[in-house]
């Protein structure tokens, strides 16, 4: 009798080691799978913007009218104005280009398949792209140049950099008969 409640004594310790290990790692598992959840609901946040604002830029393009960019007194263009609540763990949401097609680390405004695109990017996650139709929704990032908003010098896509609260106008425009959504914060329209 004493031989078995020594061997029970000595299995205490045992089991109580196999009982830690297994906590621990449930709660590694559990850790992951929060870190896991926390980039997808940020890739969710982003993309569910880009989509609300893809709707309502399509119905821009099919009831609206474009400003002319190559006459000097042109009327404004029909615009959208969008608000995005973005995630603070964004790397970069670019309308336009893949800000970063070299996978370098470097983020740089060059436009991919003419601009119609949206890529995005969440710490912890990998890229996305939306594609668009090219024949109407190429990006083009807006330069304010003698009371009137252009086409950077460059043509860049327009890329934002950080989360949080970010207000955009959407212009409907064409250049050489070519349809392009142009693109501008609202703080810079007093710049």
């Amino acid at each position: 009798m004493r031989k078995r409640n020594t061997d029970a004594m000595e299995m205490i310790p045992i089991r109580l080691v196999i009982s830690i290990a297994i906590i621990a790692a449930i709660v590694l598992i559990l850790v992951i799978a929060s870190d896991s959840l926390q980039v997808f609901l940020a890739e969710h946040q982003v993309e569910m913007e880009c989509r609300r604002l893809e709707s309502s830029l399509f119905t821009m393009l099919a009831d609206g009218a474009p400003r002319d960019l190559d006459e000097c007194y042109a009327v404004e263009g029909t615009k959208r104005v969008h608000t995005f609540t973005l995630p603070d763990s964004l790397l970069y949401l670019s309308f336009g280009g893949d800000p970063e097609a070299s996978n370098a680390g470097a983020l740089h405004p060059i436009l991919t398949a003419d601009g119609a695109a949206i890529f995005y990017k969440v710490q912890g996650g990998s890229k996305k792209v939306i594609w668009l139709p090219k024949e109407t929704c190429k990006f083009r990032e807006g330069a304010y140049v003698n009371k009137s908003w252009i086409f950077t010098e460059a043509e860049h896509s327009y890329l934002i950099r950080t989360g949080g609260k970010i207000t955009l106008v959407f212009e409907f425009v064409q250049k050489n008969r070519q349809i392009y959504i142009l693109i501008h914060g609202v703080d810079e329209m007093n710049s």
